[in-house]
């Protein structure tokens, strides 16, 4: 299930569309601490693997999206 919500979450954000931390939580029934953990991973993997897009968040909605820096 983890990697199924993972890719989920990482399909969402590259296609564009914003996550709702409550909404996402709710609907899978997660807890916001994990949600957190999945954030993280998929944060470090834009780090690591895609060259100027990184993870970023609204607070205090928790409303996440990939940003991408100009230029590249």
């Amino acid at each position: 299930m983890k990697i199924q919500l993972v890719l989920a979450l990482y399909d969402c954000l590259i296609c564009g569309e914003k996550v709702i931390r409550k909404t996402f939580c709710a609907q899978n029934n997660i807890s916001e601490r994990t949600f957190y953990r999945y954030m993280s991973e998929i944060g470090h993997f834009l780090m690591h693997n895609k060259d100027g897009m990184f993870l970023s968040v609204k607070d205090p909605l928790g409303e996440y999206f990939i940003e991408r820096n100009p230029g590249n």
